[in-house]
């Protein structure tokens, strides 16, 4: 007599098809298994959400031309007008009205009402005819193979969300002599976004700007994972994790954009305040607890090297870190330069050689990372000049945006800046300097360090408040 007895009941893949179950339906499941799902014959590739309240008519046309040079041009776009007013829409209608003949069918504005910044996106997924979804703002800039790039993988990715790499870039707003509104580029390319996806790092910050991503519809149309529209801030990072957890990301490290950084405009950062951030994350991240988390392969080197070190000390993304050099033009006049790293396990050895285009060095800035909550500790730097001898310098402090405690600097806020002054400028051969790494703090920084570090973030935020009002009086002369 057998019993009635299922061996495979409760184990880990039966619980997660479980849980898939429950949350999107298992005829829902069943049929994203199976890819029962049908498009339209006229469907595109891809469809391309774009958010605008029609305040950047400069931007938009920017964005828009280059939808207009793509190497490959099986797309839609959707401007989605969010609360336009009487002149925002007749200037979003002017722009796709001049628009190439051969763009025509191709764009269209779709206007949603009420709201906030993630309902146009729910309404445009809805619209969408594409077999995949990404969202472009209309401040961004893409390449000509932005499209191309998330096609190239399509066939052998189907149903995995579709990642490339991006720049970051500062800009402004100015105006030229005539009172026209100019968008400049005020920064070198930033790289902290060329990085593969990793699943296990995204689940407490996101690395991926809303245009790195195509998303296939069938998550949206069939699972219904929706975006969250109680959420006013990380609503990009929030509906891509959730999508990530069941569809996977498939990455292509093909550059294909630009992540505008405004200096002096508007932007979510500036429309919400940090708790209101802070309040969404930590929202955000309990959602994550609530579901199991299929790992892929791709991330498990990282898994154990973080658990096989100290809880305190981790891996460096040395994607992230920047060194930049100064000859008196001001840091930003050059590419920042990636040097060449041995060591893990926390403790690190950089050095870098090539200092083409710098006959006189003034000054050294290392930036360790894109976020805060790290430590730097055990810090020493060794720079020779082009005979071979040792330079000298001196840590700049008041220009260092740490904390100080002993041997450590300790970092608390977004962009991390360690600086270094020469004495008397020199052509530089070569610069190493070795350090130890943690994201963590330690417990003496809450018990006074938190104090200076508070200062000098206000202080430092003041101060590039009256740069940016210098840089436009002297932009309008």
């Amino acid at each position: 007599m057998t019993q009635n007895y299922n061996p495979t009941e409760r184990s880990a893949v039966s619980d997660f098809l479980s849980e898939l179950s429950v949350k999107y339906g298992k005829d829902n499941v069943d049929r994203f298994i199976k890819g029962d799902f049908q498009f339209s014959e006229d469907a595109p590739f891809l469809s391309v959400i774009m958010r605008t309240q029609g305040h950047r008519p400069e931007a938009l046309s920017e964005v828009l031309l280059c939808m207009c040079g793509q190497s490959d041009m099986d797309f839609e776009v959707l401007i989605m007008g969010h609360n336009l007013d009487k002149e925002g829409k007749e200037s979003v209608l002017s722009i796709i009205e001049n628009l190439p003949d051969f763009m025509e069918g191709k764009v269209r504005l779709v206007e949603v009402e009420g709201g906030n910044r993630t309902t146009p996106l729910s309404r445009g997924f809805e619209e969408a005819k594409g077999r995949y979804v990404s969202i472009l703002d209309d401040d961004d800039l893409v390449f000509e193979d932005w499209v191309e790039a998330f096609h190239a993988i399509e066939n052998e990715n189907k149903g995995k969300i579709l990642h490339t790499y991006c720049v970051a870039q500062d800009w402004m707003n100015v105006k030229n002599k005539y009172d026209e509104t100019v968008l400049v580029s005020v920064s070198p390319f930033k790289t902290i976004y060329c990085t593969d996806f990793e699943l296990i790092r995204q689940l407490s910050q996101n690395y991926c700007p809303t245009f790195s991503l195509a998303f296939p519809s069938v998550a949206y149309k069939l699972l219904g994972i929706h975006f969250d529209e109680t959420l006013t801030t990380t609503e990009d990072w929030d509906f891509l994790m959730r999508t990530a957890l069941v569809c996977g990301v498939a990455d292509n490290p093909t550059i294909t954009g630009i992540y505008r950084l405004w200096i002096n405009a508007e932007n979510s950062a500036t429309l919400h305040n940090k708790k209101e951030w802070d309040n969404n994350r930590k929202y955000i991240q309990k959602k994550f607890t609530s579901d199991s988390i299929l790992i892929p392969k791709t991330d498990t080197d990282s898994i154990i090297t973080k658990s096989s070190t100290d809880v305190y000390s981790s891996r460096l993304n040395t994607n992230e870190f920047t060194f930049l050099l100064d000859d008196g033009t001001g840091f930003m006049s050059h590419p920042t330069i990636s040097p060449e790293f041995t060591g893990e396990n926390g403790k690190w050895h950089a050095r870098v050689t090539d200092f083409k285009g710098f006959d006189s060095v003034k000054a050294i800035r290392i930036d360790p990372l894109v976020s805060g909550t790290m430590t730097i500790k055990n810090f020493s730097i060794q720079i020779k000049d082009e005979n071979g001898n040792t330079v000298e310098s001196k840590l700049n402090k008041k220009r260092t945006n740490g904390a100080f405690l002993k041997n450590s600097i300790c970092f608390l806020g977004d962009d991390p800046q360690i600086r270094y002054d020469i004495k008397s400028p020199a052509k530089l051969s070569n610069v190493t300097f070795e350090f130890e790494f943690f994201y963590d703090l330690p417990e003496k920084f809450f018990k006074g360090g938190i104090i200076r570090y508070t200062f000098k973030r206000w202080t430092a935020a003041l101060y590039r408040k009256l740069r940016g009002i210098f840089r436009i009086l002297k932009a309008k002369k």
